[in-house]
């Protein structure tokens, strides 16, 4: 499956792009209208997966130019949330879906499968992991699975309130590699901030997300 996957903010459309890719998908990243277009027309994709809102444009509006000079094109709608007027003008505008762009990775493989063979996806048609607020993060008792044991201790400094420095020195790693690691834990958890992830963990009812405890590590509560 051949996309362009089309958003302004490079680290979630590149982590999307990512888990995409590891499934199989030819994925062009572009995060400008005029990005978006140019990767359009020189790469002829299966489908494209377009973000509800550019800095300087709407979503909407891009669709509508899109499908007038790409009608073979299907476009999908990524949107920040579960909208119905979203739903609404990208239907009339020949929108082939709409999915909220912070669910699960599996959840959106198995949609564009569906659009890719010729259905239409909105609204009542996500599944039944999709049907929730799409800004609804994933419960504690599912971060084990979704996190791996890195994200995991990321995490648990990031509740405690570890800068981007204090993890990476923390862990003997770059800063870069932590702002790696914090962004796959926000797109996993379906969050948007740390703070947002704190508060999952404390609505949980845990003050500190637990590492459990591999021989050979340290405990989850050492500094």
């Amino acid at each position: 499956m051949r996309l362009v996957l089309a958003g302004p903010h490079r680290l979630v459309i590149e982590s999307l792009a990512a888990a995409l890719t590891r499934r199989g998908c030819r994925v062009l990243v572009a995060t400008s209208a005029h990005a978006t277009f140019t990767g359009l027309a020189e790469h002829q994709p299966d489908l494209c997966l377009l973000s509800s809102e550019f800095p300087t444009c709407s979503g909407i509006g891009m669709l509508r130019v899109i499908r007038r000079r790409h009608p073979e094109i299907k476009v999908v709608m990524l949107a920040d949330r579960r909208d119905s007027g979203l739903i609404a003008a990208a239907t009339e505008r020949g929108a082939s879906g709409v999915i909220p762009q912070h669910c699960h990775i599996s959840d959106i493989m198995r949609i564009l499968v569906r659009i890719q063979r010729g259905e239409q996806v909105f609204g009542g048609g996500l599944s039944s992991a999709m049907a929730r607020d799409a800004r609804q993060p994933a419960d504690d008792g599912e971060l084990p699975s979704l996190l791996t044991s890195r994200e995991r201790e990321v995490l648990r400094q990031m509740v405690d309130g570890g800068s981007t420095q204090q993890i990476a020195s923390s862990l003997a790693i770059t800063e870069a590699t932590v702002r790696t690691h914090v962004q796959n834990v926000l797109v996993k958890m379906g969050v948007h901030s740390r703070l947002e992830a704190t508060a999952v963990v404390a609505q949980a009812g845990l003050p500190s997300y637990r590492v459990p405890d591999r021989p050979g590590s340290r405990a989850a509560g050492g500094s």
